[in-house]
């Protein structure tokens, strides 16, 4: 829980909600990452109620937000990681 907290929040700092997303809509990406918090790729996954602006933006800060958390989570990283982001203004 505290690993995908720690996403959470590192992602959100980078994204800038787009107005078409209503604040507290859930969105589930896939994620590839190398050890150490490297995105290979994010992609939102089918059923996210997003628009595609809101997809994009999401998309695009999973990127910026790296390396993703990684030290003090070795014992739960794991390479495809599905997360479950909630849309909330910083």
């Amino acid at each position: 829980a505290k690993y995908a907290a720690a996403i959470q929040q590192a992602v959100l700092n980078q994204w800038i909600r787009p107005d078409t997303v209503p604040l507290g809509q859930k969105c589930t990406l896939l994620i590839r990452q190398l050890p150490g918090g490297e995105v290979r790729d994010a992609k939102v996954q089918p059923g996210c109620p997003f628009d595609e602006a809101g997809k994009r933006s999401l998309e695009a800060a999973v990127l910026r937000a790296q390396p993703l958390p990684y030290r003090g989570f070795e014992s739960v990283f794991n390479r495809n990681l599905v997360f479950h982001f909630q849309a909330q203004d910083r």
